[in-house]
């Protein structure tokens, strides 16, 4: 709805800015098209530079009241539907018992829905690259709520399988697609501040649902509460959506705008960029092909793909085997057990809260490299001599991004601090889970677990969004397809690990993996800014 009366408006815009145009032409006894934009086909190509007093094609520069009225919307979105993700995984064993399944097929459904977030994110990102984030948004959540109240409504196994699956190839588009919105909301430089505070949507909605789900079955109430909850939260935040979401692609506000042009003008040589040789079925199969491109060509997101994968093959790991860890140890209930996604809870609290540390230490430590880079060009720190070295360096580009800009890989510094936390608080878990020792020693690890986790994540794909910005949505679509297919077989595949070799060895397979993984941010620290450089998407390096 908001965006058909966003659509209206620009329309209204456009009429009063042609009016305005043409009495101008008028009165200077002209009327050829303006030349700045004009191009070799004699097409007039429609850009924000077209009409700068127009700020509605460039979301960057709304208010702050519009912007983050955006931000809030899609932040319920994504937490509301990773809510949905996860909200029965603990209520596994009644489930199990009202399809007569054992808790291990149980697991499929879960591992069903990551299985669906995997695939749909093939096409969530080329989606919004072709048709806007709105439209995108709102069909994908309401495919979410359809499918959910199907699961809740399901009679048979069969059915409930199948309603998760689908539930998650709807909710795959909100989350996978978010983080181009945020590209689209704000620069680079303010993303730093505000991309941690979304992070928190994606991370906390699947970590708070199996608490309450907990509690549920603690109450002797019927499991499928779990889902109508989930379906209770996702309604309330897709009204909101309906009502007020805007479109925030800009590419699509200048398709509308150039459409609009046409219309009133008769002339046809007004054209978006969106548009420039590329009709809508050729765009829509270029984007399809983006994901699969970037997951086959950009080392970034192959690299820091597989990085991911394998973080989040430990994270599902550890999930999966709470009960074990807890419940089976200590005889704890569900309920109590479940406050251990608390205890992941406040670690992710924790690393959010921190952040204006980590972007301290990351423009200290890009100041340490810009006096470095002078001093070996042998040049004082004026803007003058900044500028004059930018442009007589060889490597241009290097130079411009070390003296002005704070290069992308410096976001992974978070990742790169927080790593040694994931195998500690792993091998902690593990070695501490004995009867005779207090459970507490075992929810304070879960901290630093939550800790570490949400550090690696928030830095990884901030990394991304920096790196790709307009592309994003694709470049995270085909990150999400990955870590959501390997994270399904593991929900499903751990239980069996857990009975097999016990808590204490499942434990520690894990922490010496997540060991192997602490040197990887390093790495990229060290060597990305030479891989983003032969990447012909990335956005930074140009």
């Amino acid at each position: 709805m908001q965006s058909l009366i966003q659509y209206r408006r620009l329309k209204t815009r456009v009429s009063h800015t042609r009016s305005q145009y043409e009495l101008t032409n008028q009165s200077s006894s002209s009327s050829s098209p303006p030349q700045k934009n004009l191009e070799d086909d004699g097409s007039i190509l429609i850009t924000p530079e077209f009409d700068p007093t127009d700020d509605s094609i460039s979301p960057r520069t709304w208010s702050p009241f519009h912007r983050y009225r955006a931000f809030t919307i899609i932040w319920l979105l994504v937490f509301t539907q990773g809510w949905i993700s996860t909200c029965d995984s603990n209520v596994t064993g009644p489930a199990s018992e009202t399809y007569h399944v054992s808790e291990t097929a149980q697991t499929l459904a879960t591992g069903l829905f990551f299985v669906g977030l995997a695939l749909g994110a093939l096409f969530a990102g080329p989606l919004s690259e072709t048709f806007g984030r709105n439209p995108v948004y709102l069909f994908s959540t309401f495919g979410v709520l359809s499918f959910t109240l199907g699961s809740a409504l399901s009679r048979n196994f069969g059915s409930e399988l199948v309603t998760r699956f689908l539930g998650g190839l709807c909710a795959s588009p909100t989350l996978s697609v978010y983080g181009g919105t945020l590209a689209d909301l704000f620069s680079d430089e303010e993303r730093k501040a505000r991309w941690p505070l979304f992070a928190l949507s994606p991370l906390l909605g699947p970590v708070l649902a199996p608490l309450v789900g907990g509690w549920i079955h603690d109450a002797g109430t019927d499991w499928r509460w779990t889902l109508w909850i989930g379906l209770a939260f996702g309604g309330a935040a897709f009204l909101l959506a309906l009502v007020v979401l805007p479109e925030t692609f800009s590419p699509i506000l200048l398709f509308w705008k150039a459409k609009h042009l046409r219309k009133m003008t008769g002339n046809e040589a007004y054209v978006a960029p969106i548009e420039k040789g590329k009709a809508l079925g050729k765009r829509l199969r270029t984007n399809l092909t983006r994901p699969a491109t970037f997951f086959t060509t950009e080392a970034i997101v192959i690299f820091l793909g597989a990085y991911l994968v394998l973080i989040f093959v430990i994270n599902f790991s550890f999930l999966s085997g709470l009960d074990f860890i807890f419940t089976m140890n200590y005889d704890l209930s569900p309920g109590i057990t479940a406050l251990a996604f608390v205890s992941i809870a406040v670690g992710v609290l924790i690393d959010v809260s921190v952040t204006p540390l980590y972007n301290r230490l990351a423009n200290r430590v890009h100041r340490r490299q810009c006096r470095a880079f002078v001093k070996r060009k042998e040049v004082n720190t004026s803007t003058s001599d900044l500028e004059s070295v930018a442009s007589n360096t060889a490597d241009h580009t290097a130079a411009v991004e070390t003296l002005q800009d704070i290069p992308p890989e410096l976001s992974l510094l978070r990742a790169a601090i927080a790593a040694p936390f994931l195998p500690t608080s792993l091998f902690w878990l593990g070695w501490t889970n004995y009867a005779s020792i207090n459970p507490a020693s075992g929810y304070v690890a879960t901290v630093f677990f939550g800790y570490a986790l949400s550090a690696i994540f928030i830095s990884s794909y901030q990394y991304i969004i920096s790196s790709y910005e307009t592309y994003s949505s694709s470049a995270l679509a085909s990150i999400t397809m990955a870590r959501y297919i390997v994270s399904a077989g593991m929900v499903v595949a751990t239980r069996p690990m857990y009975k097999g070799i016990g808590v204490h060895w499942t434990m520690t397979i894990l922490g010496t993996l997540a060991l192997l993984l602490v040197p990887v941010p390093w790495m990229l620290l060290r060597y990305g800014h030479h891989v983003r450089a032969k990447s012909k998407f990335a956005s930074s390096v140009e």
